[in-house]
């Protein structure tokens, strides 16, 4: 089932709001103008979206965008919002991982060429006794000066199994790290937009309208 662009997005979704105009043409403070309501947020309901079960795993490759990704999964560049929805991304400059040249652009603001070289912290590396059992996992974040003594068919020995990683390697990390994501299983979409129109409806209050329209407050307008 192909999903067109229009229906599908994310502002089609959103409802409205009966705001106070801004205009410069208006005629009175009482004009108002309908707008998308932007602080509307969909949230996932935990029952149906918290199995991974409905989720395929997928990493990001190189300077992927979330609407070539929606494209690539559900025919639908429109739907790059469900790819951030389902994932809990608000933020996308801070959340999604930066291209090869924004990343560049990135380490070239904060740090010096020498900065870049210099230890931002040590990690452990894997330490396995004869017998092949786990005694020290990797990527802890340790000191420079950090040991584990252990024993080991009855011989007491000390390892210090660490490496260090620069801050090259630390912001390399980070960035990767958020190419992790999930994708909703395409059959799942359907349940997935009615959950988010039932989400966007009103409830009944004193600013209600109808299910898809409320006013907001006016401060031009002095109660008295």
């Amino acid at each position: 089932m192909a999903y067109r662009s229009s229906p599908n997005s994310y502002f089609k979704k959103l409802p409205n709001l009966d705001y106070p105009s801004l205009q410069n043409d208006r005629t009175s403070v009482y004009d108002y103008q309908i707008v998308k309501n932007l602080f509307k947020r969909a949230v996932m309901r935990d029952d149906v979206y918290g199995s991974l079960v409905n989720f395929e795993k997928y990493s990001v490759q190189g300077d992927e965008r979330p609407d070539q990704i929606a494209y690539e999964f559900y025919g639908d560049s429109a739907l790059d919002w469900v790819i951030l929805t389902t994932n809990n991304i608000v933020h996308v400059r801070d959340e999604w991982p930066m291209g090869s040249q924004d990343f560049l652009t990135y380490l070239n603001q904060k740090y010096t060429a020498q900065e870049l070289t210099n230890i931002h912290h040590y990690e452990t590396k894997v330490i396995r006794d004869s017998a092949n059992n786990l005694i020290q996992p990797a990527g802890l974040y340790v000191d420079s000066t950090h040991s584990m003594t252990y024993v080991d068919r009855g011989v007491t020995t000390t390892k210090s199994e660490i490496t260090s990683v620069s801050f090259l390697q630390h912001e390399t990390n980070l960035n990767d790290e958020k190419r992790n994501i999930n994708i909703l299983r395409r059959e799942l979409l359907d349940t997935f937009f009615r959950d988010i129109e039932n989400i966007m409806v009103y409830k009944e209050s004193r600013q209600f309208i109808t299910d898809k329209l409320k006013v907001t407050e006016n401060p031009r307008i002095i109660s008295p």
